[in-house]
């Protein structure tokens, strides 16, 4: 029995929809946090902000593909319904490539606000090279997949179009696996040399690994686009890649923002990240990474925009607490 991508339509809407809700709510916390709380908003702020606003707009271009007949056969739909779904099918390619390079620059940026060893920037100054090269490459190969453009919606219209298996789909895919993995173990060998107790490292670790998560989405994503690349009835089995496809860029902005909450967190729930866990026998201020450059031989004191987002939040606390002792007094 042949493998199907099909999904019900209303699943499409109701998962990119969700996730694009979440993405949103994230991004609005993060922007709250760094502008209205540490106020230390930077690139990587106007970056994933741009990310937020693709996503929508891919969401938009795969509830369009849904009106008009993604998740049903073909042969029921009419010419201008094949016609429509066929250009929002398009849109959707690389609207999808340019989110996810922005998604994925945010989080990189951020490492670079955070990491300071030379050979770790070194490694992401390469990769957002690799990331901004290969999107160039999978944006122009979706836009102009065919050429005329026209055709690739209406065959009536003489042209040509690229090969859907060999260079539009899986080259674009392996390459975006790829820059998914480096990206989620980038930062762990840093984050395994900090002076920090081991349960604070274990949570840092899992905190920026997060983005291991979009690497298997990109895996099931590509197993989608195999289907696809062998179907007949392109709307019947684009459900599942249209799924996995906005999955990856919302998630991508999800393990972006995450370790920016910190410190919206602990203005409201202080608790959850009281110092006293981190117990004082460490004598490791919980405030700073100690990063060791050089094989030990040196270290580069960087303070950690999650960790500064708890200090500001404190300060604010105290000062609030000050102002209601001076209103008591009255």
């Amino acid at each position: 029995m042949a493998a199907s991508g099909h999904a019900p339509g209303s699943a499409v809407v109701g998962v990119t929809i969700s996730f694009t809700v979440l993405a949103f709510m994230a991004t609005v916390m993060r922007l709250y946090t760094r502008i209205g709380i540490v106020r230390n908003a930077g690139l990587d702020d106007i970056v994933i902000t741009i990310a937020l606003a693709l996503t929508s707009v891919l969401t938009v271009t795969m509830c369009q593909q849904v009106r008009y007949g993604m998740g049903r056969h073909a042969d029921t739909l009419s010419n201008n319904d094949n016609v429509q779904s066929l250009v929002w099918f398009w849109a959707s390619v690389w609207v999808y490539y340019v989110a996810l390079c922005f998604a994925k620059l945010s989080i990189l940026l951020q490492y670079l606000r955070i990491f300071p060893e030379r050979k770790f920037r070194i490694g992401c100054f390469t990769l957002i090279g690799v990331i901004v090269g290969w999107t160039f490459w999978a944006f122009f190969s979706a836009l102009f997949a065919c050429w005329p453009i026209r055709h690739f919606w209406d065959k009536s219209i003489e042209g040509t179009c690229l090969n859907r298996l060999a260079v539009c789909r899986f080259s674009n895919a392996a390459v975006n696996i790829i820059t998914d993995v480096c990206t989620a173990i980038l930062p762990l060998p840093v984050l395994k040399s900090l002076n920090l107790p081991k349960r604070q490292k274990m949570v840092l670790m899992v905190v920026f690994g997060l983005g291991g998560v979009t690497c298997v989405i990109s895996i099931l994503r590509l197993s989608a686009l195999y289907v696809i690349s062998k179907s007949s009835d392109v709307s019947w089995d684009n459900p599942l890649a249209a799924i996995w496809s906005s999955l990856e860029v919302n998630v991508g902005i999800l393990c972006s923002c995450i370790p920016t909450l910190k410190g919206c967190i602990t203005r409201y729930f202080p608790t959850l990240f009281s110092s006293s866990s981190y117990g004082a026998s460490n004598n490791v201020r919980p405030s700073t990474f100690e990063l060791a450059g050089n094989h030990g031989k040196s270290h580069a004191s960087c303070t950690a925009t999650v960790d500064r987002d708890e200090r500001e939040s404190k300060r604010s606390g105290r000062f609030s607490r000050r102002s209601g002792n001076q209103g008591d007094g009255r």
